[in-house]
């Protein structure tokens, strides 16, 4: 629920899913609000309303500014998969910075996740971005921040199909890296045997990128970003129902049940696989 001083009334949302259903069409209605716990929710407060800065010079390096980096966890090849903030939308001044990283890497594939074809040809893009766009080496695949959205599923189940025989390496990406670039980060790390810590380590990389908060500075918040964004998506991809499920899961096997079952082939699956580990 979210009341501003300048709000005439009161809005009720749920983060990144829209109006429940059982509170739509209530406009006109009196409700009753009862406080059940003093700051129950601070940390959350806190966790989501941390603030970032889109200046270079507030950054120690340029990858740390473009939230760019290679993902080696589980059996993924060395510097075979990497993620960053967007190469071509350039919104929050990082385009020029995780392009010329684009390139350093030499990256073969991008899968952008935030893009559709008419926001593409919109954009001025930088010089290694425009040749990866032009060349035909970008897959967009344009998804909401909610992973249990059944198009959110199935969108990411025919690029994960084009990527599969792609060449990397391979490039993740949607607006900052972040929450999207997050969660399909986690399944393909997972698919090639990352545990449960490597997953979270890794998630939690961009937050320090970000705001400067890690699990050494920031223990509090960081376990409500992961139990708020990570785990959600976890226990959707995995059916966990459970955190301590979530901790000793085989990821390969759960995330591989998941997209099989969301109609990858066997041979889709293999070379997704290969492509990412050899």
């Amino acid at each position: 629920m979210v009341a501003y001083p300048t709000y005439s009334t009161i809005v009720v949302t749920r983060n990144n899913k829209g109006m429940p259903d059982a509170l739509k069409n209530k406009e006109g209605e009196k409700i009753s609000i009862n406080l059940k716990q003093k700051a129950a929710y601070l940390d959350v407060q806190t966790a989501l309303g941390m603030k970032y800065t889109n200046n270079r010079e507030d950054y120690a390096s340029d990858q740390i500014f473009a939230n760019q980096r290679a993902v080696n966890v589980g059996r993924l090849a060395k510097d075979r998969l990497y993620r960053s903030a967007s190469p071509f939308d350039n919104q929050a001044n990082r385009a020029a910075y995780a392009s010329a990283l684009m390139e350093q890497s030499g990256i073969g594939t991008v899968l952008n996740l935030s893009d559709t074809e008419e926001k593409m040809q919109s954009y001025t893009l930088p010089p290694y971005s425009k040749t990866m766009w032009e060349g035909g080496n970008v897959i967009l695949c344009p998804l909401k921040s909610d992973p249990t959205d059944i198009v959110y599923n199935y969108t990411l189940i025919e690029a994960l199909r084009q990527m599969a025989f792609r060449q990397g390496p391979y490039l993740i990406h949607c607006v900052e890296g972040k929450d999207r670039t997050g969660y399909v980060c986690a399944m393909l790390e997972g698919l090639c045997g990352a545990t449960y810590q490597e997953i979270v380590d890794d998630y939690l990389i961009t937050y320090d990128n970000y705001y400067g908060v890690n699990p050494t500075n920031k223990p509090d918040v960081c376990k409500t970003l992961v139990s708020l964004r990570l785990h959600e998506c976890l226990m959707y991809y995995t059916n966990a129902t459970t955190e301590e499920e979530l901790r000793n899961m085989d990821y390969s096997k759960a995330f591989s049940k998941y997209l099989l079952e969301r109609g990858l082939s066997d041979k889709e699956l293999n070379s997704l696989i290969d492509g990412l580990t050899r």
